[in-house]
């Protein structure tokens, strides 16, 4: 499989090639009791505040058995400075889930990227391209991930008009069983900037 940071997206507050500042975004409130049954929300946010061709990731323990029924996510780039020169900037996100055990990082990737298994259920992908021309994918489809956004934005002289923003919201229906970890990537490459992600999860403990 490609070694890219496209096809190797990872998490663990392990920040691989990244010199900069991850702040936590949850308040210090206490615990609270989960309710059994029902819907339960829960939110979370983080935020990386030097991006700059690299990337880092965040990953957390699910401690009881439980189907994740809605996902929203809020994801926002922004510029910390006018650019040297115009360009593009682009954050890849994914989210997946890593079964039974802590994520694994592939440790020679600015992106921080988790490694991600080939999914047993479809082939590897082909490109038909008449036209010649420059095609990057990942290779294979990857199992496990269960949102993948991007965000992108031409960035001029002046910087101005470059901000971007997404919110995406899915149902997986996600199974989850105590031990497994929920991990995300925030991977960079363009102009440099600040970039934040909240996640509200719906779900209900089974």
């Amino acid at each position: 499989m490609k070694t890219d940071r496209r096809s190797l997206l990872g998490t663990g507050l392990a920040l691989a090639g990244l010199a900069g500042t991850i702040t936590g975004l949850d308040s210090a409130a206490r615990a609270a009791t989960t309710p059994s049954t029902g819907p339960v929300f829960a939110s979370w946010g983080w935020e990386v505040t030097n991006l700059d061709d690299n990337g880092a990731d965040a990953y957390l323990k699910v401690e009881n058995n439980m189907v994740i029924n809605a996902i929203d996510s809020d994801i926002a780039f922004m510029l910390t400075g006018p650019p040297s020169s115009p360009g593009f900037a682009e954050v890849l996100c994914r989210a997946a889930v890593s079964r039974g055990e802590p994520p694994k990082f592939d440790h020679g990737d600015p992106g921080a990227g988790f490694v991600s298994p080939r999914s047993p259920n479809f082939s590897k992908t082909h490109i038909y391209n008449p036209n010649h021309l420059n095609v990057v994918d990942d290779g294979w489809v990857l199992q496990e991930i269960f949102q993948a956004i991007i965000l992108k934005a031409w960035v001029p002289d002046k910087g101005t008009a470059s901000s971007t923003f997404r919110h995406v919201s899915g149902a997986p229906g996600l199974v989850l069983n105590a031990g497994d970890y929920l991990v995300f990537n925030m991977s960079h490459a363009g102009v440099p900037g600040d970039a934040e992600w909240q996640v509200v999860l719906q779900y209900a403990l089974t």
